[in-house]
């Protein structure tokens, strides 16, 4: 898991979101995982240094995770909404407004 965040914040945007999407699916398959990749992705969003792509990448596996796994994890929204203007990519648009829709 420390690897993958590591990759997360790369330069490279494609290795970046790649290893955001692979956190994700380790969290949607394996229930055991599940917080401590909620936990990276917490940390991810916090990072002073986090690039807009990752906080999209991060906010449309969150809205995965919330499908998998409902009513868990939600102290992640209040971090994801302090981002919202950061959001260009149509896809992170839809799955915050989802995130929103279901659990403003």
């Amino acid at each position: 898991m420390a690897e993958l965040k590591d990759y997360a914040l790369e330069v490279d945007i494609t290795l970046a979101r790649k290893a955001i999407s692979a956190m994700g699916r380790i969290a949607i398959k394996l229930e055991d995982a599940s917080e401590r990749c909620v936990l990276c992705f917490h940390e991810l969003i916090r990072t002073k240094v986090a690039a807009q792509f990752v906080i999209e990448e991060t906010v449309i596996v969150i809205r995965d995770i919330f499908r998998q796994y409902p009513n868990r994890y939600e102290s992640i929204i209040k971090d994801l909404c302090s981002h919202l203007k950061q959001l260009d990519n149509s896809e992170a648009r839809a799955a915050m407004v989802w995130i929103i829709g279901e659990y403003g």
